[in-house]
């Protein structure tokens, strides 16, 4: 609403500053109208600071206790929580852009964001690898140095969430599936590291190992992972990060990416692993920070933006898409690649994993545009607008610093409007509450995933089951048949995390073995008590290994509803 002349000369200096703290102005018109908001406008002097929260008060004035009637809210009620939407994506840009920006030494900032010394605060962070060991072993205490010295030497080969295909923390794929090939036949390459908060939590509870996990899920007292907060502006809580990288080709522009030599592994045949260096481009970058406004994680998703798109160049002509080929249109999307290595029979289709060399075939990839579906997602249009007038602003800044992170954009940010607000269980006819409330929390927006690292999860029209908490189902439930057109989200993915909490055992007490492993059994993040779930970390589950125990390689066995169970052998 735009503010009168008449208010404008009424309001005092006092009232102005009053609200500012607030972030908006208001117009009141009388005693009943509804309240305007001007979205308070990014920062334009770029800082290497470390975002600890939003401004909780802020945010809870605009909030308040807002819910939809009859699936829609009113005009002024989508103002305020865009408001805050706004809130939360400003710290999401302040965050991406203060991991990035190079370090002479750990807390010790470049003059600006592209200088071209130093190395980006999230390489001083501990990865994954470094902290989950072969054999369970004790990882090293947090030492910044030795972490940047091992960062340059350890190659990219993780994947995300890999249980529920039964493949091993060493593949070069996405969660709950495989390789995302681009447009030159090259594989998408992807890490996770973690901040000192979130390492020395697993580090001093033993959440390292299989056994540790176990351990601490029987303390008589805190023996639920919970993963620190931040302590107001003096200390950050745990943050997670998520890289996705891809190989440049002589066809891709690196002026508009943020590039490293990075040593990767090849998958392929025989034991003994292949490595080799390539220069990398950053595609995609998911960060999930722990705060006191957020227990349920703050998650926000960042993409280059020509990685399903073209775009104008300054000079004329169009860039070229990442995982897109605009002449293939009409083309299958987002179809995972068949496997073609380790099959059984030698020649048959009755393969188990995929081999670089065999699969080079680009992925064509499209982000899926979920339409606002009623009662399913009211406010998800609204907040996509929010963004991207944010991304406009945040990049036309950047342009200005004549900065590499003009050319990356903010695909949104989930948040709890109410935190610990119940979940909602699934099951036939449970739909759309049981998706909107898959987690706790009441998350805004409902649907999230980034296209590099979620390209197999926009699956669009689905039935609603797909979509909800399958391990509420009681005994002889059908999963939700409810038609719904969706993807996946960052929250609704990360909430069924769990840690060990012991073996399986045959029948006559023995223990299980499996291609001469253990079978780990997990809990998970269920609202039917205490089940031992992750605190939404899939790190503590797919990554930790056990003293003695090989690394899980068996096939989990499927749930009732068709996806499976939270057991990785």
């Amino acid at each position: 609403m735009k503010r009168s002349t008449r208010f404008i000369a009424w309001v005092s200096f006092s009232v102005v500053a009053a609200f500012a703290w607030l972030g908006f102005y208001s117009d009141r018109q009388d005693a009943g109208s509804s309240m305007g908001f001007v979205p308070r406008p990014f920062p334009a002097k770029l800082s290497p600071e470390l975002p600890y929260d939003v401004d909780i008060p802020q945010v809870a004035e605009l909030v308040g206790k807002k819910q939809p009637k009859d699936g829609k809210f009113s005009p002024e009620e989508t103002k305020r929580l865009v408001a805050a939407q706004r809130e939360f994506d400003i710290l999401s840009w302040q965050a991406f852009l203060a991991l990035n920006w190079p370090m002479k030494a750990y807390g010790e900032p470049e003059p600006t964001i592209d200088d071209k010394q130093g190395e980006p605060l999230w390489s001083f962070w501990r990865m994954s690898q470094s902290i989950f060991r072969p054999n369970g072993e004790k990882p090293e205490p947090w030492n910044t140095g030795e972490q940047l010295a091992a960062f340059k030497k350890l190659p990219l080969m993780k994947t995300k969430a890999a249980w529920r295909q039964g493949a091993s923390a060493e593949d070069n794929f996405q969660a709950f599936s495989g390789p995302l090939v681009d447009q030159n036949g090259k594989w998408v390459r992807y890490e996770a590291l973690v901040d000192e908060e979130e390492f020395n939590y697993i580090y001093e509870n033993r959440l390292y190992n299989l056994d540790g996990q176990i351990e601490f899920s029987r303390r008589e007292r805190d023996n639920e992972v919970s993963m620190p907060v931040n302590v107001g502006k003096t200390k950050h809580g745990a943050i997670e990060i998520k890289l996705a990288w891809k190989e440049l080709g002589a066809n891709d522009d690196r002026t508009r990416f943020y590039t490293k030599e990075l040593r990767v592994k090849i998958s392929g045949p025989g034991s003994k692993p292949q490595y080799r260096t390539v220069p990398a481009g950053l595609v995609g970058m998911h960060i999930a920070m722990r705060t006191e406004s957020s227990p349920e994680w703050i998650w926000a998703t960042f993409e280059q933006i020509d990685n399903v798109q073209q775009n104008p160049l300054e000079h004329g002509g169009m860039s070229h898409a990442n995982f897109n080929n605009p002449e293939l249109k009409g083309a299958p999307v987002n179809q995972l690649p068949a496997k073609n290595a380790d099959c059984t029979p030698a020649g048959s289709t009755n393969c188990t994993t995929w081999f670089e060399s065999l699969t080079t075939t680009p992925v064509q990839v499209e982000r899926v545009q979920v339409p606002t579906q009623g009662g399913l997602n009211p406010l998800d249009q609204s907040l996509s607008d929010e963004v991207a007038a944010l991304n406009k602003e945040v990049r036309g800044i950047l342009q200005k610093n004549n900065s590499v992170f003009r050319y990356y954009e903010l695909i949104g940010t989930q948040w709890p409007v109410h935190k610990d607000a119940p979940a909602f269980a699934g099951g036939q006819g449970s739909a759309p509450e049981s998706i909107t409330n898959k987690t706790p929390g009441d998350v805004l927006p409902v649907f999230l995933v980034n296209t590099t690292m979620e390209t197999y999860f926009q699956k669009g029209a689905q039935p609603g089951g797909n979509l909800e908490q399958d391990d509420r189902l009681q005994d002889n439930a059908q999963a939700d048949s409810t038609q719904v057109v969706g993807t996946e989200s960052c929250v609704g993915c990360h909430y069924s995390a769990g840690i060990c909490v012991g073996y399986k055992r045959n029948v006559d007490g023995t223990p299980m073995i499996v291609n001469g492993n253990k079978v780990p059994v997990f809990g998970e993040n269920g609202h039917f008590g205490r089940t031992a779930h992750g605190n939404f970390s899939w790190m503590l589950q797919i990554e930790a290994s056990s003293p003695n125990l090989a690394a899980p390689s068996a096939t989990p066995v499927t749930h009732r509803s068709g996806i499976r169970q939270n057991v990785q052998p």
